[in-house]
């Protein structure tokens, strides 16, 4: 692997961009990367005080990292009530979770 072309930290929310040129197409590559660990602490905090909908009717069901709702853009999911629903409902994806965990 080569050396990245370009590179960047930002401490304050955790997330890395590298540029890198792919060895087989000499095409660049860019890779974006996040600490989700901070954002799913937060989220359990959040979730171990839930209380259900605040007094407008709104509920915060979620703390996503942005890389992964830059995803989720990508994908169509973030667009689709039922897909973010469904997405969030998996396994997987319940860390993210601030509200009692119930299917959404």
């Amino acid at each position: 692997m080569t050396a990245p072309l370009y590179g960047r930290y930002d401490a304050r929310t955790g997330r890395s961009t590298q540029v890198t040129v792919d060895a087989e197409t000499g095409l660049p590559v860019i890779t974006k990367s996040q600490q989700v660990r901070p954002i799913v602490e937060s989220a359990k905090r959040i979730a171990s005080n839930f209380s259900g909908p605040n007094p407008q009717g709104v509920t915060h069901v979620a703390r996503i990292p942005l890389v992964v709702w830059q995803r989720l853009m990508q994908t169509g999911v973030a667009k689709d009530e039922k897909a973010l629903s469904k997405w969030l409902n998996e396994r997987d994806n319940r860390v993210f979770r601030t509200d009692d965990g119930r299917k959404l």
